[in-house]
């Protein structure tokens, strides 16, 4: 499944177009801030997005979004959720956005928005999944080995920083694993 297509083929008689948007973001943008409400799903065509939360103590990487993938936190239908996340562009990124005004039509087959949701929420459960799979009770170095091989090539392209804040270990750890060569 690419972008919206599980829409339209769902949905055949009505027109998706006015209901999507494409969202070029350039590197250190926002796409979303903390407390905003949530009213879209995201498809990302190109780039990195980073989902982080701030708080007295400091910020805390939450997850990795790239080409190929949705952004679906806080997604709930008829609600007015606002995020408990800030998302980030950590490379320039071309999104294609689409509102949930679209599923709020009071002609819609309910079945059929029903099995919408289905999919999209399926489509989360997957990727809370995998976060866990990486992030679960291992040890630092099983976590990056998880992460490096079920995102190839990703953690090049991340700030160590960032990459820091996710595993919950210093810049300054992951730079001394990487002289050691272990990482």
């Amino acid at each position: 499944m690419k972008g919206f297509d599980f829409v339209s083929k769902r949905f055949p008689n009505y027109q998706s177009a006015p209901w999507m948007d494409v969202i070029g973001l350039k590197k250190g943008q926002l796409l979303l801030a903390q407390g905003q409400v949530l009213a879209n799903l995201f498809w990302i065509e190109s780039g990195i997005l980073r989902e982080y939360h701030q708080d007295g103590e400091g910020e805390f990487t939450n997850s990795f979004i790239f080409e190929g993938n949705y952004y679906l936190t806080g997604f709930y239908f008829g609600s007015h959720l606002r995020s408990s996340f800030t998302v980030e562009a950590l490379e320039d990124c071309k999104i294609i956005s689409f509102s949930m005004g679209f599923f709020q039509e009071r002609d819609l087959d309910h079945q059929l928005v029903l099995d919408v949701f289905k999919e999209i929420s399926m489509l989360k459960y997957q990727y809370n999944l995998q976060w866990k799979l990486i992030n679960g009770k291992k040890l630092f170095l099983e976590k990056w080995e998880s992460f490096k091989q079920a995102y190839p090539g990703l953690w090049i392209r991340i700030p160590q920083k960032h990459l820091a804040t996710y595993f919950n270990v210093s810049p300054q750890y992951l730079s001394k694993l990487k002289a050691e060569r272990k990482l």
